[in-house]
């Protein structure tokens, strides 16, 4: 009895090691995007939409560049936006970061799930995660959002996804967001 209750005790402790939220896969740069103004890194099963693309769908103008994941999840394909607003003002990324955080925990049924410091060109931000309905009449869904300045341009890139998605597609998007950068990537290897 003893070995019995020893041996369903392991087996518990082993899948309970093996189910936490942090995924062992190594996300790498499987392809860079630069449009003259940002710069991406994506993984591999990401794909970067034309504007033509955008246009067709019916994607507003402020909306300056998306990455799409091949395979759908929930029926739906995971995208990140990039949508841009000009400043009227000056305004450093992080209060812009905070302005943008305020603004989305107005949508219907918004939860904070998670907040992680982040840095684009060395200025501060943070990796907004949340859940939240778009509109009243769509299903509650998870975001990653991040938000930066570069001159008097603010730029906001959003992901959204299911409400339930693997810690292997949430390393995928955070690795994304967290290499985002106004900077040539071309221009640090000629260096």
């Amino acid at each position: 009895m003893k070995r019995s209750f020893i041996a369903v005790f392991a087996v518990f402790l082993l899948a309970g090691c093996g189910s936490g939220n942090n995924s062992s896969t190594k996300v790498t740069c499987e392809q860079q995007f630069w449009n003259g103004n940002l710069a991406a890194c994506l993984p591999k099963g990401w794909k970067i939409l034309s504007e033509e693309s955008l246009r067709t769908m019916g994607i507003a103008e402020e909306t300056v560049a998306a990455f799409q994941f091949d395979t759908p999840h929930a029926g739906q394909l995971d995208t990140i936006t990039v949508t841009l607003e000009p400043l009227s003002q000056d305004m450093k990324t992080g209060d812009y970061s905070d302005a943008n955080i305020q603004a989305v925990s107005a949508l219907p049924d918004y939860k904070l799930i998670d907040k992680i410091t982040s840095f684009i060109d060395g200025q501060e931000t943070a990796v907004h995660v949340f859940s939240a309905r778009s509109s009243p009449d769509l299903p509650i869904r998870r975001y990653y959002q991040l938000s930066a300045v570069k001159e008097k341009t603010g730029y906001t890139f959003t992901g959204s996804f299911p409400l339930s998605i693997e810690p292997s597609e949430a390393d995928q998007v955070l690795f994304i967001l967290k290499n985002i950068s106004f900077a040539d990537p071309g221009s640090e290897k000629k260096e």
